[in-house]
């Protein structure tokens, strides 16, 4: 559904530049697993850099590749720009799309869907904190429950959403506090209201958090009756974490790549 794949390249947007802070690598393994509904399994290895509000994620395994993530490929954030470059390295070319450009995306999206949240409630619970990686964590158990009802000209769905996160998150990793400001200064909208105010509580919720080294997201999907449509669990661990310097050419599209346009651009549809 293009709609559900839309929402979670915004979260993807926000994890993947919402922790950029200087001279630090990590390796992170990603695994998504459906138990009821459609199978959308995949597991993806990332290893990624992070220096002066720059981010560079590369895609070092993915067991089922799309327009976004793929081998011998990688995600660019730079800072100076606020442009997120999606590049393959493989065909030699790239993509781009700017934070603010995503107000567009939504502005689109808005004309032919009609999105309404109710009903929605957001519980966090503080569990026991423990240690990854030599990092002491803070944990934090989010549980946020919704109705989406969702209108594409004369179809009408609705949706009854459980999601229940677990985050296991630190504040002691050097060069933390060296957040991207220009980033954080952004509202980060969807241009859906109901959306828009979900999204915001629930990084309130857990913005004191640090950086997070492992988090487990299970996901329940209902229809109105009640019934269990889909059910999955996507499960992020930072295998491995050190401090690092690079140089600047290091956040750099390598010269002689093609730019091409990206299916935001075209207005053809979203993805």
């Amino acid at each position: 559904m293009r709609i559900k794949k839309f929402f979670v390249f915004l979260m993807i947007i926000w994890v993947f530049t919402a922790f950029s802070f200087a001279g630090i690598e990590w390796f992170t393994d990603i695994k998504s697993v459906t138990t009821k509904g459609k199978k959308d399994n995949n597991d993806i290895a990332t290893h990624s850099y992070a220096q002066a509000g720059n981010v560079k994620q590369v895609f070092e395994g993915v067991a089922n590749e799309n327009m976004l993530h793929f081998q011998d490929g990688y995600w660019l954030f730079k800072a100076a720009e606020d442009n997120i470059y999606i590049v393959n390295d493989k065909k030699h070319e790239y993509m781009v799309i700017s934070i603010d450009g995503l107000l567009q995306v939504a502005g689109i999206l808005g004309q032919l869907v009609k999105i309404q949240i109710i009903d929605h409630s957001i519980n966090t619970e503080a569990l026991p904190d423990e240690t990854l990686l030599g990092y002491p964590c803070n944990h934090l158990k989010i549980t946020t429950d919704y109705t989406m009802k969702i209108k594409i000209a004369f179809i009408k769905k609705t949706m009854k959403i459980h999601e229940e996160k677990e985050i296991w998150g630190t504040t002691k990793i050097p060069g933390l506090a060296e957040f991207h400001k220009g980033f954080l200064k952004k509202n980060f909208k969807t241009g859906i209201p109901d959306l828009d105010e979900l999204i915001a509580e629930q990084i309130k919720q857990q913005k004191e958090i640090g950086f997070p080294l492992k988090v487990i997201t299970h996901t329940i999907q209902k229809n109105k009756k009640g019934k269990v449509r889909g059910e999955s669990t996507t499960t992020m661990t930072v295998t491995k974490i050190n401090t690092k310097k690079f140089p600047a050419s290091f956040f750099e599209v390598p010269a002689g790549y093609d730019y091409v346009e990206g299916p935001w651009e075209k207005k053809k549809g979203i993805f």
